[in-house]
C-alpha cells in the first residue's frame, strides 16, 4: 500500500507532493510519484524542470518513495489509476488548480481520476486542502 500521486512540477504539483508527504508520514507508509509528461504548450517548463523541482522537494524526505515516469502516449489519469492499482494504493492526492468560480473545470484528468479511483482521493490547491 501507498501514496500515489502525479508530479508535473506546477505550484499544484508542489502542494500536493509536500501534503503526500505528510500523508505517508502520517499513515507509515511509502509514496508513489509518477511524472506526468507535460503536453501543455503554453507551459514553458520542461520535464526536466519539473523533475529539478521535485529531487529539490523530495531531499529531506524521510518516508520511502519511488519515482517512474508516465508512459508515453497514455493519460495522465490513466496512468495515475493504473499505478494505483498496481500497488494496491492507501489514497491518491491529486493538485488542483484553484478556479475562483462556482462552475470551476476540473480537466479531464482530474475528474478521471476522481470518478474513477480505486481509493479515497485528497485534492489539494496551491493554498491548501480543496
Amino acid at each position: 500500500m501507498a501514496i500515489v500521486m502525479s508530479f508535473h512540477g506546477n505550484e499544484e504539483s508542489v502542494m500536493a507532493l509536500r501534503m503526500a508527504v505528510q500523508t505517508a508520514e502520517v499513515k507509515n507508509t511509502s509514496l508513489e510519484v509518477l511524472v506526468a509528461a507535460r503536453n501543455d504548450f503554453k507551459d514553458s517548463k520542461t520535464e526536466s524542470d519539473a523533475l529539478e523541482t521535485l529531487w529539490n522537494e523530495l531531499e529531506n524526505v524521510k518516508v520511502p518513495f519511488r519515482v517512474s515516469n508516465a508512459p508515453v502516449g497514455v493519460s495522465v489519469a490513466e496512468s495515475v489509476l493504473e499505478l494505483a492499482r498496481e500497488v494496491q494504493a492507501e489514497m491518491i492526492v491529486l493538485g488542483l488548480r484553484q478556479g475562483g468560480s462556482r462552475i470551476t473545470d476540473l480537466g479531464v484528468n482530474a475528474s478521471r481520476i476522481l470518478l474513477d479511483a480505486p481509493c479515497p482521493v485528497l485534492t489539494t490547491t496551491q493554498f491548501g486542502l480543496f
